[in-house]
Order: C-alpha cells, then structure tokens, then sequence
C-alpha cells in the first residue's frame, strides 16, 4: 500500500521549467522540477520498498534519501537563508534510520521542511541576498539544491528499480 503521504498525488512526468523566465523564476521552477522528480522516485513503492537496501552492498534505501532531502532543505534553504537554529533532525548520518513504521513521520517531516524552505525562500529580497544561517546569496543556495535533488533523484531511480525488481517507468 502506498504511502497515506503520496496517495492522490500527481506523480506523473512533469515538464521542465520554461528556459525564458527571469533568473530567480527559472531557478525557483527548477527546484521545483527536481523536488517533483524526486518524488516521482517513491511511487509504487510501500512502506517495506522505501526502506528495502535493495542494492547491496550499498546501505541505502528511498527513505534514507528523503530523509537526507528534509536534512538539507533544512541546513541550505530553511536555516540556511533564516537563521535561527540549525537542527539535524537524523544526526550526522541522515541517510540512516527508518523503518516502515516511521514512513509516513519522515514524508510528514520531509513536507513540513519543504514549506518551511519555501518561506524561507520567499522572504529573500534577490537572488543576491545572503542566508542569515550560512550566508550565501539565494543564488548558489538554489543552485546548489537542485544539484542535491538531481544526483538524490538518481540514485533513488535505481534503488526504486532495484526495490520493485523491474524497470517500472
């Protein structure tokens, strides 16, 4: 059974983000467009596929990516461009951890952040203003997520390929 979290959510394919907009639109729809794609990566997958170290020796499962993707939108865009207090809700080995009791806890938690990141976002004047956390420009900080979602995404195709024991587009 698929997860309560992604139930009637759009997973199929979406389209890339029009290469005509303004520089921050651009940016802020390609975050956009990979967070989307990454999600797309946990499809057809139950609580037991999410947490599966399907591709051994590897310890690595989809869930242990999504909860890396909470960490991150936390220290790049939540604390990183507000500041307050930077908390690393997994530790230092965020990749670890989860169950399939706690699948829906972590996707909660991985929205929560999202919606936190966006605020965080949107109160940014330019895409030169700097973090109050880490103090780098919007800018790179956008860059620098999409990089984090397009190799994550990567990696949780495979595992999802290797999880549902065939290539399931």
């Amino acid at each position: 059974m698929i997860p309560t979290r992604l139930a009637g959510m759009d997973l199929s394919r979406a389209e890339e983000p029009d290469p005509h907009l303004e520089p921050r639109a651009f940016l802020e729809e390609w975050l956009r467009y990979q967070r989307h794609e990454f999600l797309r990566k946990l499809r057809d997958l139950d609580p037991v596929g999410l947490t599966v170290f399907a591709v051994p020796p590897v310890q690595l499962s989809v869930l242990g990516l999504v909860r890396h993707m909470t960490q991150m939108e936390h220290v790049w865009l939540t604390w990183g461009l507000g500041g307050g207090d930077r908390v690393m809700a997994y530790g230092d080995d965020d990749y670890a951890g989860g169950t399939a009791e706690s699948v829906e806890a972590d996707l909660e938690a991985y929205f929560a952040e999202v919606a936190r990141a966006d605020q965080a976002i949107a109160s940014m004047s330019s895409l030169e203003s700097r973090g109050e956390g880490h103090g780098r420009p919007l800018r790179a900080t956008l860059v620098k997520m999409i990089d984090e979602y397009a190799l994550h995404a990567g990696q949780a195709h495979m595992i999802r390929f290797a999880a549902l024991g065939e290539l399931r587009r």
